[in-house]
Formats: structure tokens, sequence, C-alpha cells
């Protein structure tokens, strides 16, 4: 897997952990919420979390694709997709202009 998936699926399994807090929260307060949108500009890391790719070798990150998975595909409380970097504005300085 390369640098740049292993980084983003590790961006991605700490920004999940912290939404999870919040929608137990609010499901606690009663309001139930539908899967949260998550997008990545890394069409790897996309299709590792949605199963479309398998990755040779995950050693480094296997219990955070496991994780991720398990919260997208099985409990359904996220939505993985991948969208173009150039249109994600939080990730304006990392992208050639």
């Amino acid at each position: 897997m390369s640098l740049a998936a292993e980084a983003e699926l590790s961006a991605l399994y700490i920004n999940a952990r912290n939404a999870v807090e919040i929608r137990n929260i609010l499901k606690e307060m009663g309001h139930s919420q539908p899967p949260t949108p998550v997008q990545t500009d890394n069409s790897t890391t996309e299709g590792i979390i949605n199963t479309c790719v398998q990755p040779k070798q995950t050693k480094a990150t296997d219990m955070q694709v496991h994780w991720l998975r398990d919260r997208a595909v099985n409990q359904k409380q996220f939505r993985f997709f991948w969208r173009p970097g150039n249109t994600n504005l939080g990730d304006y300085w990392t992208k050639q202009q």
C-alpha cells in the first residue's frame, strides 16, 4: 500500500473515531443519525474501505481498515466516498494550483 493511502486511512480512522462519539451522544439524546458522509481524495483509500480494492499488505493499518469497514459496511454509520482533491477546500494547501 502506498504511503499516501496509509496516511489517508489513518486520518479517516482518527476522524471517524471522533465522529462515533458525537453520533452516540446524539443517539442517546433521541436524535438517530443517517450514515455520516466522509469524503476522501484518495481513490485507493476509498476502494480499500468499501472493499472494492484488496491490498496485499496492510499490516501497519489492519486494525484501522477493519474498524472503518465494519463501521461503514456492517453498522452503516459512515458512507465513505471519493471526490477529487481540487474540490476539497480544506485540502487546498497540499494541492498544486
